[in-house]
Formats: C-alpha cells, sequence, structure tokens
C-alpha cells in the first residue's frame, strides 16, 4: 500500500468519482485526516495550516473543526466566545425519533488574535447542542473556524450537511472498515488505503447498496465483478 503513488492514486478517485456525482460550483464536501497525503493529524499544526494555505490559495473555502489538543487556538476561542458578543446567532429545536435536541450557534467575526496563524480566516463559530438521546440527556460544545463570511443559520446548515457526511461516510470508514486500526504503515499507506475505501464506498452506493457491511460480504474476494464497475 504504501509503495502506491498517493497523487496518482487521488486523482484517479477524483476524475472516477466526478462521472459519478455532479459536483456544483459552492458546493461543500467533508475530509477526515486520513484522506489527505501525509496522514494529517490534528496536533500536527504545520500540516494543518499548510493545507488550508492550499485551500486558500486555490480560491476555495473551509470549514475546520476545533480540537482540544490545539491547545493555543481552542484556548482562545473559549476565553474569546465567553468576552466577546457574537456578530450573528441562531437558535434551533427538533424532536423525533426518540430525540430532542436544541441547537445554538454564535458566530464571531472579531479573529484578529488568530489571524497571524490561521491562514484566511474570517470567523469562528461555537455550536452548543444540548437533548436527550435514548433517555439519556447530553451537552455537547464543538468550535470551528472558517474562511467564509456567512451569518449562523448559513453556518448551522453547512455544520448539519458535514455530520450527515461524517455519519454516512467517515462513521462507515471507522466501524465497517476498521480504519482507525487499519495495519497499514509507512508515510502515504493510511491515505492511500482511505482513497481506496472512497473508492469501494462510493462504488456500493452508486449501485443501490446502503449497507456497507453487506457490500463487503457481497464484494469479497470479487475482483472480476469489481472491476467491471469502476469504467
Amino acid at each position: 500500500m504504501q509503495q502506491l503513488n498517493y497523487d496518482v492514486l487521488a486523482a484517479v478517485f477524483t476524475d472516477w468519482a466526478q462521472l459519478q456525482y455532479e459536483v456544483e460550483a459552492g458546493e461543500w464536501f467533508a475530509a477526515d485526516g486520513k484522506s489527505i497525503k501525509g496522514s494529517v493529524t490534528d496536533d500536527d499544526h504545520y500540516t494543518v495550516k499548510k493545507t488550508l494555505h492550499q485551500i486558500v490559495k486555490q480560491g476555495n473555502d473551509y470549514l475546520v473543526c476545533v480540537k482540544a489538543n490545539q491547545q493555543r487556538l481552542y484556548r482562545g476561542i473559549e476565553q474569546q466566545s465567553k468576552t466577546n458578543q457574537p456578530s450573528s446567532g441562531y437558535q434551533e429545536h427538533e424532536q423525533g425519533h426518540g430525540r430532542s435536541t436544541s441547537w445554538q450557534v454564535s458566530v464571531f467575526d472579531e479573529v484578529a488574535a488568530f489571524g497571524h496563524e490561521w491562514p484566511g480566516i474570517q470567523s469562528y463559530i461555537v455550536v452548543q447542542r444540548q437533548g436527550c438521546r435514548d433517555g439519556k440527556p447530553f451537552d455537547e460544545r464543538q468550535s470551528y473556524i472558517s474562511s467564509v463570511v456567512a451569518d449562523a443559520e448559513q453556518f448551522h446548515r453547512i455544520i448539519r450537511g458535514h455530520w450527515s457526511i461524517e455519519n454516512r461516510l467517515h462513521w462507515v470508514k471507522a466501524v465497517t472498515f476498521n480504519e482507525d486500526n487499519a495495519p497499514q504503515s509507512g508515510r502515504y499507506a493510511a491515505a492511500n488505503g482511505s482513497v481506496i475505501r472512497n473508492f469501494f464506498i462510493t462504488l456500493a452506493r452508486s449501485v443501490g447498496f446502503t449497507s456497507m457491511a453487506t457490500a463487503k460480504r457481497q464484494f469479497a474476494n470479487q475482483l472480476q465483478r469489481i472491476f467491471p464497475l469502476l469504467q
């Protein structure tokens, strides 16, 4: 796996995927660390910033989840969001399927403290989710940074869309394919493995599978069935 040329593999997948699904201008997509060359980790600040720089340089925008191990940025947002007034706010409540959830989204555009470190940053966003899931209360807080100027309702829609992708793709890769414990080693092995899983998931869904576990069983050791579908 580590001998594969990541740039060629990723380019082949991108070209093939574009034939399967039409992507419109302005559409958002979600990416996890393993899908980025070099298997980006959240504590590798240089690599993350370099990736964001390339995104902005190519005329695109980003919305990045801030993790606790990005200590300086994480602490800065936590402190400033408690003292600064948001430029925009949005609240929503939904109930159904044994779950009750209240969303509160706050957007802050005072980013001078972070601008010299994070390329293109225009705002940071704090999302608070509270509710009850399967009879158990939960209270979750998550922060993001973005190069986009948008109001809280717009960011709410974008983030909800990202979580939908998280459930449909990244959760499947983590649980069904056990990606986090994959045995590949080497500089690009994890990234290459992630791209190949993307191939399989995209292919399986394009031919009608809704369960990736079922698709794995159907296609196991059946390369003669898979290769014609990739054409």
